[in-house]
């Protein structure tokens, strides 16, 4: 699932390769288990192997885009008392993989839960 919108973002062949054999060009420096991608420079955090864990991970992640962008908008409102436009600055949206295993586990229903209850 992951691999081919990572692809589409920049990661290149060679990266995919270096990742898989954990060589010196990795940009995980061998940290991560085969096909745990991740770049920093793409904005694309790394997988995690247990089911559902990273559904809650990434609502936290939208949560603080979106703190970020209230303090954004009111920094800009404060120096200028002009309000901003929808693509001021950077516009973001946090994207998590998942199947049918992670929507049975409790981190799928308490991500759900934290998404309402923060309106993210």
């Amino acid at each position: 699932r992951e691999q081919g919108i990572l692809m589409w973002r920049g990661f290149t062949l060679d990266q995919f390769t270096n990742q898989c054999f954990t060589n010196d060009l990795d940009l995980g420096r061998g940290r991560q288990m085969p096909i745990h991608y991740g770049s920093r420079a793409l904005n694309y955090h790394t997988i995690s192997s247990p089911l559902g864990t990273q559904l809650p991970q990434a609502v936290g992640v939208a949560y603080k885009m979106k703190l970020d962008k209230l303090a954004r908008n009111n920094n800009h409102e404060a120096s200028n008392n002009n309000p901003t436009t929808p693509g001021d600055k950077k516009d973001s949206i946090s994207i998590v993989y998942f199947g049918d295993g992670a929507a049975s586990t409790t981190d799928f229903h308490a991500a759900l839960n934290f998404a309402a209850t923060l309106k993210v």
